[in-house]
């Protein structure tokens, strides 16, 4: 498909009709107004449409912005407020609090791993018996064909 064909095709997508299309890097990189998308040299006309038509979902990036936006600072937690150079007893307070929890919480991670870790191993250990129980199963069974026929053969032998 042509890019006169996108642009017929896609004139319900504003801007459309200034829709570039350029080769890079193996890659078919289509641009018009603030939007770009780019698809695979191979791409079919409806994998085009399908890159063009999602790049619009999302809003327009410039990649090269003209300025940075100012960036508010975050509004100081209520804990740092109390916590202050001039009081080291509750900031050793508050990270031993914090050790404490993160001890609690590696002790519980550690112990639900544990409990994985042993029902995989009686899994295993399940899963061997069974296997190994068949086996044995259809050796016995083997054995016991063999016998017979052994038998059968030592009656014919004995017979004549």
């Amino acid at each position: 498909m042509s890019i006169a064909d996108l642009k017929v095709r896609m004139s319900d997508i504003p801007g459309i009709e200034t829709l570039t299309m350029r080769l890079e890097a193996g890659r078919i990189l289509l641009s018009w107004g603030a939007y770009t998308a780019a698809v695979d040299a191979s791409a079919s006309d409806n994998e085009i449409e399908a890159a063009i038509r999602n790049a619009i979902k999302l809003p327009p990036v410039s990649l090269i912005p003209d300025k940075p936006a100012p960036v508010a600072s975050p509004a100081a937690p209520q804990e740092q407020a109390a916590m202050s150079a001039s009081n080291p007893a509750s900031v050793g307070q508050t990270v031993k609090a914090m050790m404490d929890e993160h001890v609690k919480l590696m002790g519980q991670i550690h112990a639900a791993q544990l409990e994985i870790l042993r029902s995989n191993l009686a899994d295993q250990r399940q899963t061997v018996a069974t296997g190994v129980g068949a086996v044995a199963n259809t050796i016995a069974a083997q054995t016991d064909e063999f016998k017979s026929i052994m038998g059968q053969y030592a009656n014919n032998l004995g017979g004549e």
